[in-house]
């Protein structure tokens, strides 16, 4: 319903008349200024309540929602589809692969099955391209597995209700892991 008023109120702005603006006494007996000021804040209220509603709704459907990997990589929150960049794609499929959780220091151990991954998501055609950046995420002298641990809880967190089951969370130091339960991931 706030929606249909949101896209009239729109279309009222966008109709108004130019013998209506240059009296603007018949339009609630304000100014031009004020009229379209009050009008566009009207429009702007309806169509931010209507986006809160809208991410409410999201949030509240997928809830605890199972996660799906396709046979292509791609990842599933329910029935939305988790949107990242390629190498925080492969490191949230590493989190879910591993249930016990990662030592971020001993990352470089998982090496092969993070270039694996990349090699699937990369955009780049080059073998070079694609071993550089694995090199570089597997390099804990920088900080670029934070990063893509960052943007991958981002997506996450973005799409579910209870983002602390979803995300990959740990003490500094210790094992890193998704606390979701594995009978809520399943791999195509």
């Amino acid at each position: 319903m706030l929606y249909e008023d949101s896209l009239l109120a729109l279309y009222y702005l966008l109709g108004v008349n130019q013998e209506q603006l240059e009296a603007p006494a018949v339009l609630y007996g304000k100014t031009v200024e004020e009229q379209e000021t009050s009008e566009l804040l009207a429009f702007v209220e309806m169509a931010k309540r209507e986006l809160d509603r809208r991410d409410t709704l999201a949030r509240q459907t997928v809830g605890n929602a199972q996660i799906r990997i396709t046979s292509n990589l791609r990842i599933f929150v329910g029935t939305q589809e988790v949107r990242v960049r390629p190498m925080a794609k492969c490191v949230l499929l590493l989190f879910l692969k591993h249930p016990e959780g990662i030592v971020l220091k001993e990352i470089n151990d998982y090496y092969h099955e993070l270039r694996a991954f990349y090699r699937r998501l990369s955009r780049s055609g080059s073998p070079e391209a694609i071993e550089q950046s694995v090199q570089n995420l597997i390099d804990i002298c920088n900080n670029n597995l934070n990063i893509n641990i960052s943007r991958a809880n981002s997506a996450i967190a973005g799409l579910v209700s209870e983002p602390g089951l979803y995300t990959i969370q740990g003490p500094s130091g210790h094992r890193k892991s998704i606390r979701l339960s594995r009978s809520l991931v399943v791999w195509e």
